[in-house]
């Protein structure tokens, strides 16, 4: 971890632009196509992929915070562990707005938007019965369980977002989580990573589109309840809420526990191109869990989607 003075608490960067948590900064020229995922093991499970790796470092004292840089297709990319939650997910997004767009030396912020690509790479569970272990999902919206995004107003509230936010509101679900939020991924981004799944061989019915819940636990907001742990929902009305939801169409089709923060910060406010892909390892309401060979060889088939998505946005203008 960097030793140092901070500047000052709002922004807790070091002198020469190392910023606190991420424990990277400008020196380290981190490039603007970013896989963000939760398990550090996937860092190198994306960086193997890489034809020469020119940076890497992990934060000894937040481990969980781990950075791999190198170049795939002429194209330079990063992958970065940043643990699981929308905590977690909200401190990176700032650290990496400050990264991209703060010049620590003259002290100012950048005036013009900085072309930033991110593309979350995770595992989640499903709630269509349709849906089985090894299938990918692809989030055009998040529904953010939390209480986050309450703090992170959109600038200009989408019509289609605004309808799933106020339907879900209305919910059982809904009605425990007052401050649910709904947010939306950066469309051609998730349009992009369907069309290059399918390039790739990707078959129809291993592909699903729709809306991800973001959670801000594990057990009772994704409709688990375990053993004398009760919760305010029992995993029948919280799953006959989620799987019959459907505004105009569009269903919840899974669940993980970043997207949404994800999307309302780096998206909706930032302006970046941002998207989700997230290989399904169980069905909760089938009890169906993946087989972990196959979810090594599916894994590889979204990391495969992901950077040649990630080589397609960076060649944009």
């Amino acid at each position: 971890m960097h030793e140092g003075k901070a500047k000052g608490s709002e922004l807790i960067i070091f002198d020469d632009g190392t910023l606190y948590h991420i424990d990277i900064g400008r020196k380290d020229n981190i490039p603007p196509n970013l896989f963000l995922v939760g398990a550090s093991e996937r860092v190198d499970a994306i960086s193997k992929h890489f034809d020469e790796v020119y940076f890497s470092h992990r934060n000894s004292a937040r481990p969980e915070f781990y950075v791999v840089c190198g170049m795939y297709n002429g194209v330079p990319m990063a992958a970065m562990s940043i643990g699981i939650g929308c905590d977690n997910t909200e401190i990176v997004l700032n650290e990496l707005h400050a990264l991209f767009e703060y010049d620590h030396v003259k002290d100012a912020w950048d005036m013009q938007d900085a072309k930033v690509n991110i593309i979350r790479v995770g595992t989640c569970g499903a709630f269509q019965e349709k849906m089985p272990t090894g299938s990918i999902a692809i989030s055009e919206y998040s529904l953010g369980l939390d209480n986050l995004g309450a703090y992170y107003p959109t600038p200009q509230k989408d019509k289609k977002c605004a309808s799933i936010e106020e339907s879900f509101l209305r919910t059982p679900v809904g009605k425990v989580s007052t401050l649910s939020y709904c947010s939306r991924a950066t469309p051609h981004v998730a349009e992009l990573l369907k069309k290059t799944a399918y390039r790739l061989g990707e078959h129809e019915d291993a592909i699903y589109t729709g809306i991800t819940t973001s959670a801000p636990g594990f057990f009772g907001p994704e409709g688990r309840s375990i053993g004398r742990i009760k919760t305010t929902l029992n995993s029948k009305e919280f799953l006959d809420t989620v799987r019959t939801f459907d505004n105009d169409g569009t269903r919840i089709i899974n669940t993980e526990m970043e997207s949404s923060i994800l999307f309302r910060i780096a998206h909706e406010i930032l302006g970046y191109n941002v998207g989700t892909l997230c290989l399904v390892v169980d069905n909760i309401f089938t009890n169906e869990v993946i087989l972990s060979d196959v979810a090594k060889t599916r894994m590889d088939a979204c990391i495969k989607i992901a950077l040649e998505t990630m080589t397609s946005l960076s060649k944009e203008a």
